[in-house]
């Protein structure tokens, strides 16, 4: 009941997940109980993650569970602990002027001026070096957005620490970038080589552009 209130309206909950009809989500992961197989089990533990989107604080968020937890223990007579453990992480926009996936009116764009945001040029580099990388041709490829999309996560991840949260987005870029991969966290996870190959160069050639190179002497 509560993560479809937390997913309404569907494919516009939230501007960073437009289109997505379920962006958050709760998984429950974890499920513990009875003490023997012939006997009815007299308590159960489970463990569950929580998702919530960015804006929404982690008090509020507790505040929901609980009740709905609580309500649902009463209509079925049963008692009812709740503690907390594990990943306390707000939700987390990394790259706020690319909110939908294209670059929008939330940063100051200086055009006219020949001036150019820190997030633009961060996301425009990794688009040039990604299309560098992933071609045959040594010469320069206009990457276009289809090759090269902007997508949100639903998970947590240790970039919302370089994030707006924490930082000034004018000043500081952050994103995550990584290799082409099925069923992530599954059993069956995989990772493509290829793509993990080009991405090893993206990186590299990024380094090169973004933070330059010196020369050793010999």
């Amino acid at each position: 009941v509560l993560e479809e209130k937390y997913n309404e309206p569907k494919g516009n909950a939230h501007p960073a997940f437009q289109g997505i009809d379920h962006p958050v989500n709760f998984n429950l992961g974890k499920i513990e109980g009875g003490n023997w197989a012939s006997s009815v089990p007299s308590s159960c533990w489970f463990e569950a993650r929580v998702g919530f989107f960015p804006g929404v604080t982690i008090e509020d968020v507790k505040r929901d569970v609980e009740s709905t937890l609580h309500e649902a223990a009463k209509k079925m007579g049963l008692g009812l602990e709740i503690s907390y453990s594990g990943f306390h992480a707000d939700g987390a926009v990394l790259l706020p002027e690319y909110m939908d996936g294209e670059r929008n009116n939330g940063g100051v764009d200086n055009s006219e001026t020949g001036e150019s945001s820190v997030q633009r040029e961060f996301v425009e580099t990794i688009q040039k070096c990604h299309g560098l990388a992933s071609s045959s041709s040594s010469s320069d490829k206009v990457i276009t957005k289809s090759e090269l999309p902007l997508k949100p996560i639903t998970c947590t991840c240790d970039a919302r620490f370089y994030s707006s949260l924490y930082q000034d987005p004018t000043k500081v870029a952050v994103t995550c970038y990584g290799p082409e991969a099925t069923n992530i966290h599954g059993v069956d996870e995989s990772v493509s080589l290829k793509s993990m190959r080009d991405v090893t160069a993206t990186i590299a050639l990024f380094i090169r552009d973004w933070c330059g190179l010196v020369k050793e002497n010999d």
